[in-house]
């Protein structure tokens, strides 16, 4: 009896053992997806200051900028030839927005794919002098230097900075009396051609608990007048529309392709790999966006991830090579 009372408190402690390592495990797992997570958006453990652009913003409307330091310096200078460079006195706040968002996400993109090591003005990736000068973002990094330039152009906007589930930051916008969020990192562009996946989009998709905030300080953003991807979203009776839409818009240029469908019982996630995976792209490949509920609308989305020769990125060249050394490899 007492031999057999023993071995149940082996196989209870064998047990307990078995669940407490596989409790490990899991940790261990969740730990690596949330680092994957905080390194694209740029959080390595670090909260980042939000640049204070006050004293920028004083010495651009007056003129006397004797008081800023060398970086704030650098900062107004350069932001006031990129003003000078792509916003004209005729455009709306909505196009002046577009306008910077458009340039930002190409300026801080231009070597996306390379794998070297950031070096120079790494430290300054948080705030604006190290994106106009170093070309180096992170989250921080984008929303800080949007909101600069939309101070600076005198449209009313504000950073979102989440913090409880690692950092993130972008920028919520007002334009017509109604607020939108706009994420320039999490854009979803290739080759520094915005995709809009984020451009002036309601809580409604924003707000999905990856990067929550305070509802009760943050106003709520539901406008979706200027939600560019909902706008240029056509809408098709079904899914066997799709393909003859889809070369439609890739020979116009675009890397974002978005629509709604009458019916969609058949856009299933089979249909949606099938179209994927058979749809030639000249120089790129076709990944399955988001699909939004804006407004009354379901919005669904393919983007159009383009090779980048100049970084290596997607070569078709260097790929190739690859695709041969593997298979001699293999063999």
């Amino acid at each position: 009896m007492e031999n057999k009372s023993k071995r149940v408190i082996s196989i209870i402690i064998a047990m307990q053992v078995i669940l407490a390592l596989g409790i490990v495990f899991l940790c261990l797992q969740n730990i690596s997806v949330s680092k994957a997570v905080k390194e694209y958006v740029g959080y390595n453990g670090e909260i980042h200051e939000i640049y204070d652009d006050t004293a920028v913003l004083e010495a651009y409307r007056s003129g006397d900028d004797s008081k800023l330091n060398e970086q704030d310096k650098f900062v107004l200078d350069t932001a006031k030839k990129v003003i000078c460079e792509i916003i004209a006195d005729d455009m709306s706040d909505y196009e002046k927005e577009k306008s910077v968002y458009d340039w930002l996400v190409g300026y801080t993109s231009y070597n996306a794919g390379s794998l070297a090591p950031i070096s120079a003005g790494d430290e300054y990736s948080h705030e604006p002098y190290g994106v106009l000068k170093y070309h180096t973002a992170i989250c921080v990094g984008n929303s800080t230097t949007m909101k600069l330039f939309l101070d600076m152009l005198g449209i009313e906007n504000q950073i979102i900075h989440s913090t409880e589930n690692g950092e993130h930051a972008w920028n919520l916008v007002k334009l017509d009396g109604e607020w939108y969020h706009c994420d320039v990192t999490f854009d979803g562009g290739t080759g520094g051609i915005p995709a809009y996946t984020y451009f002036n989009v309601p809580d409604s998709v924003k707000d999905d608990g990856s990067y929550p905030w305070n509802h009760e300080v943050i106003p709520s953003a539901d406008g979706t007048k200027y939600c560019l991807i909902a706008n240029e979203a056509k809408e098709l009776e079904d899914v066997y529309d799709i393909p003859k839409y889809l070369k439609e818009q890739l020979d116009e240029g675009k890397t974002m392709i978005s629509f709604k469908l009458k019916d969609s019982s058949l856009y299933t996630a089979s249909a949606a790999e099938f179209i994927m995976q058979n749809f030639t792209v000249p120089d790129g490949e076709l990944c399955l966006g988001e699909t939004m509920a804006i407004g009354s609308d379901t919005i669904y989305s393919i983007s159009v991830w383009k090779y980048d020769g100049e970084s290596g990125e997607g070569d078709p060249e260097v790929l190739d090579k690859l695709q041969e050394i593997i298979d001699s490899i293999n063999q």
